[in-house]
């Protein structure tokens, strides 16, 4: 089956055989893709090589029944994004958990959308960390996995702003039997119903959406460690700059 003039982004590459390269594209019409880019690595008689860039809009096609696609058209759609920096880094995990936790061949078109907005404002310096929350969110109900932060799991009560909650990856949020003893992994009321209703983000909040969302991530990805948070880490006690707006810190 032939496929081409597909918008969609560049999630990952490795290098596979001699000249070639592993792709895992994210497309607009069926989702994540996974092609061979055949002598992609290989020089042309001057010297250069076909490079895929992330970040960056294409016009892409594939050919291939089975599981693995060739690819055969990649067309850049505009200029390339290029981050710099914590942007780099916070680009570089969510193309990661894209490409780890989306399924081959369904498409993701809200998902998708707002993936395109968060890296136009991820290159322009204009995103904060809610943006990532967001998009963080939105991935995980594409997925199925949307959390359910207004009742409680076992009553479906409304929760109480004063109370103490757990959240349960695939049951939700249940109410603590100690109120008193905050422990990693429990959180405020008050910050679960503000996170929930997309209140403006105090710090208390943006905590408590940092902390549950990263451990319900952590969740589906099995435990398995994420190589961008690893990235950054090192980045960090390199380099003592941060750029401003989103901060990996945040999602690692």
């Amino acid at each position: 089956m032939k496929v081409d003039n597909q918008v969609g982004f560049i999630l990952h590459t490795t290098p596979y055989k001699e000249s070639s390269l592993l792709v895992d594209l994210f497309t607009l019409q069926y989702g994540r893709i996974r092609c061979v880019a055949k002598g992609y690595r290989k020089p042309s008689k001057t010297g250069a090589t076909r490079a895929l860039f992330p970040y960056t809009e294409y016009q892409l096609g594939w050919l291939g029944r089975g599981d693995l696609k060739t690819l055969i058209q990649s067309e850049a759609i505009g200029a390339s994004l290029f981050l710099q920096g914590s942007k780099l880094f916070t680009g570089l995990y969510v193309n990661e958990l894209f490409y780890r936790l989306l399924h081959e061949y369904d498409p993701y078109e809200t998902l998708f959308t707002q993936y395109q907005y968060f890296l136009q404002k991820l290159a322009a310096g204009t995103s904060r960390e809610n943006d990532l929350r967001q998009l963080e969110m939105c991935l995980l109900d594409e997925l199925g996995y949307g959390l359910a932060l207004d009742a409680d799991a076992i009553h479906g009560l409304p929760l109480i702003a004063d109370k103490l909650y757990n959240y349960i990856p695939e049951q939700g949020l249940i109410e603590c039997s100690n109120q008193k003893n905050r422990i990693s992994g429990v959180y405020k009321g008050i910050d679960l119903i503000a996170f929930a209703r997309g209140d403006s983000i105090s710090q208390s909040v943006s905590k408590t959406a940092k902390h549950l969302l990263r451990s319900v991530i952590n969740f589906y990805l099995n435990g398995k460690p994420l190589h961008s948070r690893a990235l950054y880490r090192d980045y960090l006690s390199s380099n003592s700059e941060v750029s401003e707006g989103v901060n990996m810190e945040s999602s690692s």
